[in-house]
């Protein structure tokens, strides 16, 4: 299974709606169409739905980056730019800052169809390599 397959089949992803846009040079974006249960009372999109975005664009560039590696989200900070409404297409990418041997950390940015930034965010993550 490759990671577009692995990540898109993955029940949280799945229930989400989230895709893979695209994967070049160890470089993923990820889209998700805003759906109505993804909405908060308000009617935008759920900041926690924000945030889930950001560690899912995260965390599929930086395991093209450690391949079998596991890892898991040690920090996590959101900024919530724009709203976001219901029908709307986000993306999702992330930049790798530094991996080292045990942590890395990465900055994602999402944006609209339109390239508006919506969110930023930043995210520590431990690396659990064999020792």
């Amino acid at each position: 299974m490759n990671i577009k397959e692995r990540y898109e089949e993955s029940p949280f992803w799945s229930f989400i709606g989230m895709k893979v846009d695209s994967i070049e040079d160890n470089r993923a974006r990820i889209k998700l169409k805003v759906t109505g249960n993804l909405l908060n009372g308000n009617n935008i999109l759920h900041g926690g739905v924000v945030t889930t975005l950001l560690d899912a664009a995260m965390g599929i560039n930086l395991k093209l980056n450690i391949v079998d590696a596991p890892y898991s989200t040690i920090s996590l900070t959101s900024q919530f730019i724009k709203i976001v409404k219901e029908n709307e297409m986000i993306y999702g990418s992330a930049e790798i800052i530094q991996i080292g041997r045990s942590v890395a950390c990465v900055e994602a940015r999402l944006s609209n169809e339109i390239g508006e930034v919506i969110g930023m965010g930043l995210g520590t993550f431990k690396i659990n390599r064999p020792r």
